[in-house]
C-alpha cells in the first residue's frame, strides 16, 4: 500500500504549527487531552494505513492542515468564492476554508438530496456566505455565470462523481436514493466496471464533461483541487485495494486531455493523492 505521508516529516511540520490556528476550540482540546504516544501512535497509523475510524482526529488535522495550505497556495486574496463538488454532507472542506477566511464564499453543487440536508445542518452556525445548489455540477452553469469562482475543489469526492456517474448509467437513482444504504452495491458495480476493464468507456466522457464545466466557472489563473485517501470502512465492504488507491492515478490521464489549462505541482503534496490542475 502505498503511503499517505512521511510519518517523521509530518512530525516535524506539525511541531511547528500552532494547532490552535487550524483546528476549532473543541478539536484542539480534545487533541491536547490524549497522551503523547497516543498521538504519535494515531499518527502513524494516518500516514501507513487506511483511515479507522479510531484515527478520526488525527484525519481531521492531517486534512485540515492541508486544505489549509491549499487554499493559501491557491487563494492568497480575501474573500474567494470557492465551489467545492459532491460534497454530501462533509464539511471537512468547509470548515477548512473557514479556518483559512471567514470571509470566503463557499458554494457547493450537490445531487444527494439527504446528505444535502445533513449538509446544512452541519453548516448553520458558520459565518461563511453559503450557496448550495441541488444539481448535477455537470449543470453548474446553470447556476453561476462564467470565470465567477477562485478556485473548485472535490475533497474526495472525485470516487463519488465516478461512482454515481456509472451507476446512473445501470439504471441506478444515486440522487433521491439514501448513500451509505446504496453504497456497497455501489462499490461492487463501480469495481466490476474497473475491473473488466470498462471503467473509461463508461465514465471518461461524463466525467469530462463535468471538469470542463466546472472550469468555465474558475477565473483564469484558478484552480481545479482534488485529493483523495483511503477508508478502510470502504475496502470492508468490497472496494478494489488498487482502483482505491489510485483513483486520481487512474483519471489524471483523462484530465490531461483537456486544453483548458494544465496540472501544476505544489510543494508538499503528493500527486498521488493530490492534483492541483490551473486554468
Amino acid at each position: 500500500m502505498k503511503h499517505l505521508d512521511n510519518y517523521e516529516k509530518l512530525s516535524c511540520e506539525l511541531s511547528q504549527v500552532d494547532l490552535s490556528t487550524i483546528l476549532f476550540p473543541h478539536e484542539h482540546n480534545e487533541w491536547l487531552s490524549l497522551s503523547d504516544y497516543v498521538q504519535e501512535k494515531m499518527l502513524c497509523s494516518l500516514c501507513t494505513q487506511p483511515v479507522f475510524h479510531d484515527d478520526y482526529l488525527a484525519y481531521l488535522i492531517y486534512h485540515r492542515l492541508k486544505w489549509v495550505k491549499a487554499f493559501k497556495h491557491c487563494l492568497p486574496q480575501k474573500g474567494a468564492a470557492v465551489l467545492e463538488v459532491g460534497s454530501g454532507s462533509s464539511v471537512n472542506f468547509f470548515n477548512a476554508l473557514e479556518i483559512h477566511d471567514t470571509t470566503a464564499k463557499y458554494i457547493t453543487a450537490n445531487m444527494n438530496k439527504i446528505l444535502t440536508e445533513g449538509l446544512r445542518q452541519n453548516t448553520a452556525n458558520s459565518p461563511l456566505s453559503i450557496q448550495i445548489i441541488e444539481d448535477d455540477a455537470n449543470n453548474i452553469l446553470n447556476h453561476l455565470p462564467s470565470e465567477s469562482v477562485d478556485a473548485v475543489g472535490f475533497e474526495h469526492s472525485v470516487n463519488d462523481v465516478l461512482q454515481a456517474i456509472v451507476c446512473e448509467a445501470k439504471g441506478h437513482d444515486t440522487t433521491n436514493s439514501d448513500w451509505f444504504e446504496f453504497l456497497p452495491e455501489m462499490i461492487k458495480i463501480f469495481c466490476a466496471e474497473y475491473e473488466n476493464g470498462n471503467l473509461e468507456n463508461m465514465a471518461k466522457e461524463k466525467f469530462l464533461s463535468l471538469i470542463t464545466n466546472c472550469l468555465a466557472v474558475i477565473k483564469p489563473g484558478g484552480y481545479l483541487i482534488m485529493s483523495h485517501y483511503m477508508f478502510q470502512f470502504d475496502l470492508d465492504l468490497g472496494y478494489n485495494p488498487r482502483l482505491w488507491e489510485d483513483i486520481l492515478v487512474v483519471m489524471r490521464p483523462w484530465l490531461h486531455e483537456l486544453d483548458i489549462g494544465k496540472e501544476v505541482l505544489v510543494e508538499g503534496f503528493d500527486p498521488q493523492w493530490w492534483i492541483f490542475y490551473q486554468k
